[in-house]
């Protein structure tokens, strides 16, 4: 079991942990502030702090940044020549990593989610919605519920394509890759994650995911990255070296 503090104090909203236990009415501060502002978001934090708020009182998948003395090279040096190797594939191919702003993507975004959709045969219509349904979501800056240990940050893998269009604005790169790190104190918690069904087998998330590691890992108030339950993929969760493991959230 990892002994995690959020340092919880009443001018923040913790992200991560409403997240993974009701995603689609805690995902963004600002298009679920009701969520956010409501005796809701209070009663599953108490719910979580007596040990009886699911997946909180169950088996996560966590990194547990101490085990590699908080140094990217002995996490990386641990990962398996086949993941290695993807990555370098990523590479070279051209696909980069970032921390991005969502609002200036939600095209790609939405791209996608419609490929993943395909891909899988259907996945849950929220990632479906048009649009306009996730224009203005909270990106970039500080958030008023936010402070240096408790924040949000969208990372993407990109690739550069002259005059490439979000609509009507140029940006000169496709999103191809996207993920949403929830920063509660000492955990940082994986919550929107997808890569374009057409391009998965060029490493996309295995460059996503080992980068966000390498761009977190020295942060010296972060202890650990968690990638939801025990039950969800598994095996492919162990390959970037998540192990099933109790977190006593502290609050």
């Amino acid at each position: 079991m990892l002994n995690i503090k959020t340092f919880n104090n009443s001018s923040i909203k913790l992200q991560g942990i409403p997240y993974y236990a009701d995603c689609y009415n805690f995902w963004d501060l600002n298009l679920c502030s009701e969520s956010f502002s409501s005796n809701a978001y209070d009663e599953l934090i108490h719910r979580v702090s007596t040990g009886s708020q699911r997946p909180w009182n169950e088996d996560l998948m966590v990194i547990d940044f101490d085990n590699y003395n908080k140094e990217y090279s002995q996490y990386q040096s641990l990962l398996s020549k086949n993941v290695r190797r993807d990555i370098d594939q990523s590479e070279k191919k051209g696909f980069i990593f970032k921390e991005y702003d969502f609002n200036s993507f939600v095209h790609d975004f939405s791209e996608i989610n419609y490929s993943q959709n395909t891909f899988k045969g259907s996945i849950n219509p929220w990632y479906l919605n048009h649009i306009d349904f996730f224009e203005g979501s909270h990106s970039e800056g500080q958030h008023l519920w936010e402070d240096e240990k408790h924040y949000s940050k969208w990372y993407g893998i990109f690739k550069y394509l002259k005059h490439y269009k979000q609509g009507d604005v140029t940006t000169d790169e496709k999103l191809y890759a996207y993920c949403k790190v929830l920063v509660d104190g000492e955990m940082a918690c994986i919550g929107q994650i997808f890569g374009h069904a057409k391009y998965l087998k060029q490493g996309l998330m295995f460059k996503l995911i080992t980068s966000i590691v390498k761009d977190i890992i020295n942060n010296k108030n972060i202890r650990c990255l968690i990638y939801s339950g025990a039950g969800q993929y598994p095996t492919w969760k162990n390959r970037m070296l998540f192990e099933k493991m109790k977190i006593n959230v502290q609050f």
